[in-house]
């Protein structure tokens, strides 16, 4: 004890550090301000099917699981025609203390919403063989209501008509939002960037071993010039129920 008290005193000493200030008030989280966030820009992908010819708005069933990856070629995102117009702005606030305004819906009806589909618990994500979170359009055991992205490896709920805000469970933040450009004229969609709390550095430290078994080293490569959307069911051969 005797011996780190000395320490904290020539530390003081040394670097005129304003140690009483230090001692008598520790920084808390409670005392950290937030900070607001801006959007991070990745490589403008357009979305196209699986014969690489561009998705329509129009074709997007409402309420329908819709995967594809991006900004990296292992990160997997929800899209989602949620079939009615949807806020044009929503407050929301990271595990760090971020702030950011998520901008709502995109298409004709501004419906059409993105998120990274990698929990913000404990990261689960859909894989090729199962995936444990998913849009559910209908009331299910842990949330009565339906029309909520649920994550059945630890029951966190997401409501993707307000920025995918967590409504119940253990996840600290939203779902990162994937921000979408919608040509009116065309019709098409193109992922631009993220907003909010991204979960990527995390989530390639807990699954580096998984991802390069299953990827090689590709699974950091940074998606570009077009995205695959697909069904969820083509995506994962199972998905959780819960």
């Amino acid at each position: 004890m005797e011996t780190t008290r000395r320490k904290f005193i020539e530390i003081c000493v040394a670097g005129a550090t304003p140690c009483a200030a230090m001692a008598a008030s520790p920084a808390t989280p409670a005392a950290i301000a937030s900070t607001p966030l801006t959007a991070k820009k990745y490589n403008r992908v357009k979305l196209v099917d699986i014969d690489g010819k561009a998705i329509k708005a129009k074709s997007l069933k409402a309420h329908h699981n819709y995967v594809f990856n991006y900004p990296y070629a292992s990160t997997p995102c929800f899209l989602l025609n949620l079939d009615k117009a949807l806020p044009e702005k929503v407050s929301m606030k990271t595990d760090t203390g971020g702030t950011y305004d998520w901008p709502g819906g995109v298409g004709v009806s501004k419906s059409i919403v993105a998120y990274s589909a990698i929990c913000a618990h404990k990261l689960a994500y859909p894989t090729p063989q199962v995936s444990f979170i998913s849009y559910r359009p209908q009331p299910s055991k842990i949330n009565a209501r339906g029309q909520v992205i649920s994550c059945c490896a630890d029951k966190s709920v997401y409501d993707p008509f307000i920025g995918a805000r967590v409504v119940s469970g253990p996840a600290p933040q939203p779902l990162a939002a994937i921000l979408l450009e919608h040509d009116a004229k065309t019709d098409e969609l193109f992922a631009i960037g993220t907003f909010g709390g991204e979960k990527f550095n995390e989530f390639f430290q807990k699954y580096d071993f998984k991802l390069s078994m299953e990827m090689g080293d590709k699974a950091k490569d940074a998606v570009t010039a077009t995205a695959k959307l697909t069904d969820l069911a083509a995506y994962s051969t199972q998905t959780a129920q819960c």
